[in-house]
């Protein structure tokens, strides 16, 4: 399943799949606390990964009846198999959807559907006809963002004449985040891909091997003029020997070293981390920082 596009595999479930909340319950593992490889670490996110997928599109689909929809225009063969274009009308935002006009995004999830349900069961009737499909191309023009291009399952077997049966298009969830997610577990380890980082959490050293003796000789005279300037934003020692183990770690040449900077709620954390990315500033070295979206 790995070989598999991640939109593939959503593409490739029916609604009584969606609703199945047993799809995977025989496949998805409890993720472990130690992992053998990095082939082992990355195949133990990529079940639990799909099954997070199945599990919001099922959310979304006790909601559909608010979701936003639109009547398709027209709908029309664009090149490869499974790909078409597809123009709309303009979009019904629905009870449940922001009051800001909806507009189709890359890895939109859309029902194709030959009437518009008022719910999930109603796609499962007799002579309905439905299937999933994914926005891959959104055109550039502001005043042209009704039509797009959408792919479907291949094995489907989609002919000419079965198009003009689509005459709904109901919006489900967009799934780009989790693309990019599948796609970084998804690299092939065989390749000439840096997974030092990933090497290096995988196997942690154990406490005291993870200070380099060259390094901490050559930072004499370097950590001390830093600590002075740390003083003045009023530090306490904890905070401070966080900071030099970090700058000690970020700059051996010898050693590639994780650290992490934890405690309880009220410690410091956040004040420690902002200390840190000046002192890191300070020493001229490039940093990358993540941060959660709900900061």
């Amino acid at each position: 399943m790995a070989e598999m596009d991640l939109g593939d595999v959503v593409l490739s479930w029916s609604i009584r799949d969606i609703n199945d909340d047993d799809l995977y319950r025989d496949k998805v593992e409890t993720i472990p606390c130690k992992f053998k490889s990095v082939d082992h670490y990355l195949q133990s996110y990529r079940l639990p990964l799909i099954e997070e997928t199945r599990s919001d599109l099922c959310s979304c689909l006790e909601l559909i009846n608010e979701a936003p929809s639109s009547k398709i225009l027209s709908m029309e063969v664009a090149g490869k198999s499974g790909l078409y274009f597809m123009d709309v009308d303009f979009w019904d935002n629905g009870a449940g959807f922001s009051t800001e006009t909806y507009t189709a995004r890359n890895g939109d999830i859309f029902i194709l559907s030959s009437l518009k349900p008022e719910s999930a069961e109603d796609l499962n009737r007799y002579g309905v006809t439905y299937c999933l499909a994914m926005v891959t191309e959104v055109s550039l023009d502001d005043e042209y963002q009704k039509g797009f291009r959408v792919k479907v399952a291949k094995d489907i077997g989609l002919e000419e004449e079965d198009l003009s049966k689509f005459r709904h298009a109901i919006f489900l969830t967009n799934i780009m985040t989790n693309i990019r997610i599948w796609k970084a577990l998804s690299f092939d380890t065989h390749m000439d891909n840096n997974f030092t980082v990933i090497k290096s959490l995988l196997a942690p050293t154990n406490l005291g091997d993870d200070v380099c003796g060259i390094c901490v000789a050559q930072d004499g005279s370097l950590l001390p003029s830093l600590t002075e300037q740390l003083l003045s934003i009023k530090l306490n020692q904890s905070q401070l020997d966080a900071i030099e183990s970090v700058i000690s770690a970020v700059r051996c040449r010898h050693m590639n070293l994780l650290k992490l900077i934890w405690g309880p709620p009220g410690t410091g954390k956040t004040k420690t981390v902002s200390a840190l990315l000046w002192a890191l500033a300070c020493v001229k070295c490039r940093t990358l920082t993540c941060a959660p979206t709900n900061v």
